[in-house]
């Protein structure tokens, strides 16, 4: 036998709270992740791979690139789907 009990359902305003939560959380993260990403590229990529003068374009790029990326995997915990049933 399991000591797990089941999860109790959530009524519909603790679902709502929570999934703003999660919602905010996210968008954290993708900024900061997008952030960590074009200052990398702007600090420590070597001259070699890009002209100085884009380096801080092509690092703004970057990490846009990088934060919708992380948006587009995680779409469904941003804008979740409504159960039909």
């Amino acid at each position: 036998m399991s000591a797990e009990l089941p999860p109790t359902p959530l009524s519909p305003e603790e679902l709502a709270k929570r999934q703003r939560d999660v919602r905010r959380v996210v968008l954290i993260r993708g900024f900061l992740f997008g952030l960590i990403v074009a200052a990398w590229w702007i600090f420590f990529a070597p001259d070699e791979l890009v002209d100085p003068g884009l380096k801080n374009l092509l690092g703004v790029v970057a990490g846009l690139i990088a934060t919708g990326g992380y948006y587009f995997i995680l779409r469904e915990q941003l804008f979740p789907k409504k159960n039909a049933g």
